[in-house]
């Protein structure tokens, strides 16, 4: 009988939760924050599950361009005890530097920075905030002085290659060249790349004692957004025939996930997700004569990608932004 009383309040749970990424997403934000007052005025459901929800309400009004509302839902979250790294104050400074604010963003992260001197994540997320706002001098200092504290402790945040690729993009924009501390990441990825490929070879041997293969196959994914993804299906109406499987995005990203998790657990790697910009790969197909709807050319066109330096390494950080392309973070959508 406890058994069915928990399963029916897990239901009631994924219910609830499933309404509000419903009208989430279809930008019902007022239903979906009539949701998170019934949630928070249930003292059954736990505190981290109300502040998750008004982050995600938070990053929908950002994203919406409703930028008080969004820095009023970071608030009200904060207020109930939103305990996430870095402090979710960084959110409130990101929306104040898109909404053009820009003394009180930078006071505001003046003030995150002095509580959190050495916060690789603190330096991460302002860094990509002011190269978002085009301030990218700014970024450059903020994601330089990330870089150093992180590589000398060997990254244990995940966070070099990101916050590498975002400070180069800033650096270009200045029409500066690569920099010593850039050089110094190349260093670093260099060491990296030849330690993990001496833990694989490690692996390798002690599986062999016991009779299991380990592959170590590099693996590249070929992704396209949401918004793309429906896109392809109303320019090519053969698109469907090219798919594995057709199915609604959610659950397309939920397989993938699953199928990245389980290349890694068989040994695999490194695994790389390289989402397509749709525009650049019909201009590719036409002038090397691939069919789009055939899957072989995505993967063809993620491989070239890929030689380039394109794509992101999976698994993302916790709190980077989810691979899907969803932009929540990771903890909070593919990783959850």
């Amino acid at each position: 009988m406890l058994t069915d009383l928990y399963e029916d309040e897990d239901e009631e749970d994924f219910k609830s939760e499933s309404a509000f990424r419903a009208a989430l997403a279809a930008g019902r934000v007022d239903e979906a924050r009539a949701l998170i007052d019934e949630r928070a005025a249930d003292p059954s459901v736990p505190g981290w599950l109300v502040t998750s929800m008004l982050e995600d309400v938070g990053l929908w009004l950002a994203h919406a361009g409703r930028h008080d509302e969004a820095i009023a839902s970071f608030e009200r979250a904060i207020g109930l005890g939103w305990d996430v790294v870095p402090d979710g104050r960084c959110e409130i400074a990101r929306v104040l530097l898109m909404a053009g604010r820009h003394d009180e963003a930078d006071a505001l992260w003046r003030e995150l920075r002095q509580a959190d001197p050495d916060g690789v994540w603190t330096l991460n997320a302002g860094g990509m905030a002011y190269g978002q706002a085009g301030r990218d001098d700014v970024a450059i200092e903020w994601l330089g002085e990330g870089l150093r504290l992180a590589m000398p402790r060997e990254d244990p945040e995940h966070v070099v290659d990101q916050m590498s690729d975002v400070r180069r993009v800033s650096l270009r924009r200045l029409g500066l060249e690569s920099d010593e501390l850039e050089f110094e990441v190349e260093a670093f990825r260099a060491r990296g790349a030849a330690r993990r490929k001496d833990e694989l070879a490690e692996a390798r041997a002690a599986a062999a004692q016991v009779g299991m293969p380990v592959r170590g196959l590099a693996v590249t994914v070929a992704w396209l957004s949401e918004t793309d993804e429906q896109t392809a299906r109303e320019r090519w109406p053969g698109w469907t025939e090219g798919l594995a499987v057709d199915e609604p995005f959610a659950e397309r990203r939920v397989r993938m996930e699953r199928h990245l998790r389980d290349r890694r657990a068989q040994g695999d790697g490194p695994l790389l997700v390289v989402t397509i910009d749709l525009d650049d790969f019909a201009e590719w197909c036409i002038e090397h004569g691939h069919e789009p709807i055939d899957r072989r050319s995505r993967g063809s066109f993620a491989e070239v990608l890929r030689e380039l330096g394109e794509g992101r390494t999976w698994p993302p950080g916790r709190n980077e932004p989810c691979w899907c392309g969803s932009e929540r973070k990771y903890k909070r959508c593919c990783g959850a």
